[in-house]
């Protein structure tokens, strides 16, 4: 008996951008469609989170459930004018003759809503009665407000991709079948609501983060040094192994701000967590923040206080 043994092994030398924040940042499962969706008052994942499921509850806006997923494309037509003497692209030198933003999917709820969605028709009701009619000519009505896409992130913050005055331009086909389910697929494309809007494109991705929960945040106090210009910190949290704490200064009102699980960049500054340090008098009466990270460098605490220095 030959026995044969498969070791994996990197290659010395070999670079790979995986990390732990990796797995956090990967988007998972399928995520969902709403239709004339209003989130511009929602600040966080979690009342983003809040709107969504009360949207589930209501069923009103939502397209329903989908197979096989769905697709956000964004296509763009681009230009190099060719000019005598142009040997190579340069910065600047290139032009987006136009853009276009879709979002497609296959729908798989039969709703007189998504009939009429699909077609940029009117679903009117008539006591028990919905009749879903097209109109040769397009109107304002054959347009959504908009449609979103909202999906989860691994670590739970939520990634929203709008887009404005959605219609959907693929030929309409209800597809059924004996011992399957019938489906609608559809392609919606974001459209300007007038000619003045050319500096950006009718769609957007907003990422939502998590908010400030009681249990993302500490309590941080200021006293001053021993040595003119120092200060003395504390900070509730104890810190797990692999962790660090980092501080940053601000202004006489306004603490800086880094959010739950967002990764700290080389503005803030090491901390140990005990020794005293060297701010400057200026900074008497400046707002200070600081962080606990976790060892891939993202925040998992906060605090803020008023710098404390020994002036004298």
């Amino acid at each position: 008996m030959i026995k044969l043994k498969l070791q994996q092994f990197a290659a010395p030398g070999s670079l790979s951008a995986l990390r732990e924040a990796t797995f956090d940042n990967l988007q998972l499962n399928v995520g969902i469609f709403i239709k004339d969706f209003d989130y511009e008052s929602l600040l966080d994942a979690e009342s983003l989170l809040a709107a969504i499921k009360t949207e589930i509850t209501a069923g009103t806006n939502l397209l329903g459930a989908t197979r096989g997923g769905g697709t956000f494309s964004v296509s763009r037509e681009m230009r190099q004018p060719q000019v005598d003497g142009l040997r190579y692209r340069f910065k600047g030198g290139t032009f987006v003759d136009s853009t276009d933003p879709y979002l497609s999917t296959t729908l798989v709820e039969t709703t007189p809503e998504n009939f009429a969605a699909g077609f940029g028709g009117k679903a009117v009701r008539n006591g028990k009665r919905v009749k879903v009619t097209m109109e040769t000519a397009l109107t304002d009505d054959s347009y959504l407000d908009n449609l979103c896409w909202v999906g989860d992130l691994a670590d739970g913050r939520l990634v929203l991709i709008n887009l404005y005055n959605a219609l959907n331009t693929s030929n309409f086909t209800f597809t059924f079948q004996d011992k399957n389910e019938g489906s609608v697929a559809v392609e919606f494309h974001a459209t300007q609501a007038s000619v003045d809007d050319y500096d950006v494109a009718p769609f957007e991705v907003v990422f939502f983060e998590h908010a400030s929960a009681p249990e993302h945040t500490m309590t941080v106090t200021s006293a001053a040094g021993s040595a003119v210009g120092g200060t003395a910190l504390t900070a509730s949290y104890t810190l797990a192994t692999g962790q660090t704490f980092v501080y940053k200064v601000g202004d006489a009102t306004n603490a800086p701000v880094i959010h739950y699980a967002e990764q700290a960049d080389y503005t803030w500054t090491e901390w140990d967590g005990d020794d005293e340090i060297s701010v400057g008098t200026d900074a008497n009466g400046y707002k200070v923040t600081v962080a606990a990270l976790d060892s891939a460098g993202r925040a998992i605490r906060t605090g803020s206080a008023t710098l404390v220095v020994k002036t004298t």
